[in-house]
């Protein structure tokens, strides 16, 4: 992928943060006590993807896989997509690479595509967080039916599969 690993990084805790929150104003909590390897390292199906917008590739996007309501035993997954705009989930985890959470676990999710740009229209610099960004302006460049978790329509249903080449496109239009 043709993104810094410090931009996802970014977007991935800025995502936990978002998740975090989220589990604990619907009151679902879930840990495991135990020492053994955890379930989602072997459920991880290899996914990946293209976004455009307007059939032109989006590049510099996050976008999210968020487990539905009902789904507590799964985790998001996301990624960035690179120039041509494409991506590969990750299902990140503390303490652990992303190249060994490649992936996302079967079940269903809310999808959210964003793009956060700076005043000028250039991207966030990788050591800017997202919060710092919007405190010097930088704005939401995507529709709300995409971008804002309330809104967006996007839904994906991902199954166990051994597909390498399993894929996730989505087509957006800016109107």
């Amino acid at each position: 992928m043709n993104f810094p690993l410090s931009l996802l990084k970014m977007r991935i805790q800025t995502f936990y943060q978002f998740l975090l929150i989220a589990l604990i104003g619907v009151g679902i909590s879930g840990c495991s006590g135990g020492s053994e390897t955890p379930k989602v390292f072997s459920e991880l199906v290899t996914a990946k993807g293209k976004i455009t917008l307007d059939d032109a590739p989006l590049s510099a996007a996050t976008i999210t896989f968020i487990p539905q309501e009902g789904e507590a035993d799964i985790r998001m997954a996301s990624a960035i997509t690179d120039n041509s705009g494409i991506f590969e989930l990750i299902t990140p985890i503390a303490n652990v690479s992303p190249e060994e959470t490649k992936g996302i676990a079967p079940g269903n999710y809310k999808v959210i595509i964003s793009k956060v740009l700076m005043p000028d229209g250039s991207v966030v610099p990788p050591e800017t967080t997202e919060a710092d960004a919007m405190a010097e302006g930088a704005k939401e460049s995507l529709p709300a039916k995409y971008s804002n978790f309330e809104n967006t329509k996007l839904t994906v249903e991902v199954e166990q599969s051994t597909d390498p080449n399993l894929t996730y496109d989505f087509e957006l239009k800016s109107k």
